[in-house]
């Protein structure tokens, strides 16, 4: 977190009469709940990338031509792991 931030979060915590972590926290929140969708709710295996809003505030969104375009990278990735191991398998 930058310095203007805190300043701005040290602020508002002292016109609104609330403790500094308070404050923090409920700045934190937005983007560990968009961790946590993202961490744990998307199977990139699968192409599922459940949308989230936060309403003034983000929403993430995977569109359907960068889903086919993981999805591509992805397969690209198992055969190119599928490949070494035959040629380590072969090695032997």
């Amino acid at each position: 977190m930058n310095l203007e931030v805190k300043e701005l979060l040290k602020r508002v915590a002292e016109e609104m009469n609330l403790s500094y972590t308070d404050v923090e926290r409920a700045y934190k929140a937005p983007f560990e709940l968009q961790s946590i969708i993202m961490r744990y709710r998307c199977d990139r295996d699968k192409g599922y990338f459940p949308s989230l809003r936060i309403p003034y505030f983000l929403i993430f969104y995977c569109p359907e031509w960068k889903k086919r375009k993981l999805m591509e990278l992805n397969r690209r990735k198992q055969g190119l792991s599928e490949q070494k191991k035959e040629v380590d398998d072969e090695t032997v």
